[in-house]
């Protein structure tokens, strides 16, 4: 048997692998903290442009010199989605297009970008480009568009009966390659628009790509190693991320590591040691449980049933709920059966710890188990047990779905459904007779309306609801992107979609909060992003204090954070004569500082100090930041 849980750190070996950074892919909205995370291991086009190559990604692109350069290529900068579908290139070098799912096209000429909004028509995905000299050739599921670069316009249009699968120009006639044959047309011909006047023809064989895509498959070392995602986890000793499918893939400190399924399965859920980082576990598919350390697997434990989700008691005691059933791995490292068949057998979801002695599993639709141990986590004779759907004080059934649950820094639970939101003051009240949860309300202006009232979200499918270090409820949905409200649900702070964020898509499937950065991540139908918080969870002490950036150069315009703060401490920032320019009270773990002096001029050029003083535990540390203007 393997390693198991223990109460106190263990020691782990110097991890020895290698590692790149990270492609972090920025968006120029809300103030650079949205950050783009595809997987680019997967190449599925490459393109000759100029004495370069652009290799085509799902969710990204990126430029390959000669001397093995890479330009990234990326949402905003200078893309302007995500959800790639398609690219092409001028040979010459001219230009190159990427097309979308949406049926828009980028045309990046001299790195400059303009983009064509709905050229398919009918905003389905363009299938494929082709580019002639000034012409681009855009083919789709009802037609094909010619794009005049030089003017950067739709020359013309043509529609077709059925789906355009590609398109060629040789000899100077249109070719088409639809799911109903070959069709055929002169390239100058007036009547481009009229189907009718195409001509079907029996045999014409396409030119096949000149590049194989296979050459250039993992070519970036060590980024996502797929896009597909079960999961997401997060360590809040090391700040990890963790996600996964087939790989277990886990970002640190912008490094990523791959590991795949020893035994060619999918890993379903990972969670790791709160009190040693570096030892994780990873649910099957299978119904197997890997344990790691370091990266390399220690033990396996067969379960016979698929693995859906882990939490942990604080003596380190292991919840792991399967399909069928609750198993406890205890911090001795003997397996205990809770005998909950009946209740969860093919409805459970996800376990969640309330408390030290309170755990809820999500069933579907059958609501939520509430699970009392009573002090005696591996006695179940004992336990208290209650089956319930969150409802209003007048018995009223809240949603159809119970999604997520989460409990924020005063105790209280929420709860997400496909229909809004709830929350509940405490957990405990639920194995009483009468219990009741309250939707939140909020005030919303409507011109017609005015000032009017009505329960927050109670329209959206939340698939993930996460609370951050002030409290702050992020709320992401299935088909709107993602909300942040105040603690108390009664105002919203940000909302973030794909067209005003760097959010790759409004379709968000998995959520995770990293209390140890602060950072959000969101699994979305486009791919991984993220987003730093202005906060984080509080410290123990001040000895992993993080000043980002520093230097501050010249052209960064962006905020200056503090982390690793503990909760409530005094920030001043002075001169190097004692000046005062800045000072705050922290808010959980993190700070921001625009940079800025007490009259609100941008600081000169020169060293800075940095006092912080923990109010409630008296440590106190001094940091220096340089200015480089």
């Amino acid at each position: 048997m393997g390693s198991i849980y223990c109460r106190k750190p263990v020691k782990s070996d110097k991890m020895r692998f290698f590692v790149t950074l990270l492609l972090i892919l920025t968006a120029v909205n809300c103030k650079a903290q949205f950050t783009a995370i595809p997987s680019l291991s997967k190449v599925k086009e490459v393109y000759s442009f100029a004495d370069k190559k652009l290799c085509i990604c799902n969710h990204g692109a990126f430029l390959l010199g000669e001397d093995g350069e890479i330009e990234y290529l990326k949402k905003n900068s200078p893309l302007s989605a995500s959800d790639i579908s398609c690219g092409a290139a001028e040979k010459i070098g001219k230009y190159f297009c990427i097309g979308y799912n949406s049926g828009n096209i980028d045309i990046c000429a001299n790195k400059n970008v303009f983009t064509l909004i709905n050229i398919s028509q009918n905003n389905s995905k363009i299938n494929h480009i082709n580019c002639t000299n000034t012409l681009i050739f855009c083919s789709y599921n009802s037609g094909l568009s010619i794009v005049d670069v030089d003017k950067k316009e739709i020359k013309n249009v043509c529609s077709f009966p059925f789906e355009v699968l590609k398109s060629e120009v040789n000899n100077n006639k249109i070719y088409a390659q639809t799911t109903f044959g070959v069709y055929c047309l002169d390239l100058n011909s007036s009547v481009l628009e009229d189907f009718s006047k195409w001509k079907k023809i029996d045999n014409y064989n396409f030119e096949k790509l000149e590049i194989s895509a296979e050459d250039y498959n993992n070519l970036i070392v060590n980024t996502i190693a797929e896009d597909n995602i079960s999961f997401l986890s997060s360590s809040n000793l090391s700040g990890g991320i963790s996600l996964g499918k087939h790989f277990w893939s886990e970002i640190l400190k912008n490094n990523v590591k791959n590991i795949e399924n020893p035994d060619n399965q999918n890993f379903t859920c990972a969670f790791y040691n709160p009190y040693n980082s570096s030892h994780v576990f990873l649910g099957s598919e299978n119904g197997t449980l890997y344990e790691y350390r370091n990266y390399i697997l220690k033990s396996q434990y067969e379960l016979h049933n698929k693995i859906l989700s882990m939490d942990c008691n604080k003596d380190g005691d292991l919840f792991v709920l399967t399909e069928n059933n609750l198993l406890i791995f205890d911090h001795l490292g003997v397996w205990h059966d809770s005998k909950l068949f009946s209740e969860i057998k093919y409805k459970a979801t996800k376990i969640i710890k309330i408390s030290d002695d309170i755990f809820w599993i999500i069933l579907k639709d059958y609501g939520i188990l509430a699970i009392r141990f009573n002090g005696t986590p591996i006695d179940f004779s004992d336990d208290d047990l209650k089956v319930f759907y969150p409802q209003t004080a007048s018995n009223q059934k809240i949603g159809n779905n119970v999604t997520d649950i989460c409990v924020d820094t005063e105790g209280k639970v929420w709860v997400a459904t496909d229909k809004g939101i709830c929350t509940i003051q405490k957990a405990e009240n639920v194995f009483q007779e009468s219990f009741s949860f309250v939707k939140p309300i909020t005030t919303e202006v409507s011109e017609d309306l005015g000032n009017y009232s009505q329960y927050l979200l109670s329209t959206k499918h939340i698939t993930a609801i996460k609370c951050d270090g002030k409290s702050r409820k992020w709320i992401s949905t299935f088909d709107a992107g993602v909300f942040v409200v105040s603690s108390d649900a009664q105002e919203q702070v940000y909302r973030f979609t794909k067209d005003n964020s760097g959010l790759p898509s409004d379709t968000i499937y998995f959520m995770e909060y990293c209390g140890k950065t602060g950072e959000v991540f969101f699994s979305t139908s486009c791919g991984l992003a993220s987003y730093m918080t202005d906060t984080q969870d509080s410290q123990q002490d001040l000895d992993d204090v993080i000043i980002y950036p520093n230097p501050v150069r010249k052209d960064y315009q962006g905020e200056i954070f503090l982390s690793g703060l503990e909760n409530n401490s005094d920030v001043r920032i002075t001169d190097i004569a004692g000046r005062l320019v800045f000072k705050t009270v922290s808010e959980g773990g993190k700070v921001s500082w625009d940079g800025k002096n007490l009259n609100s001029n941008r600081v000169a050029t020169g060293v800075y100090l940095i006092f912080i003083i923990g109010l409630d535990s008296k440590h106190t540390i001094v940091k220096k930041i340089l200015f480089i203007n």
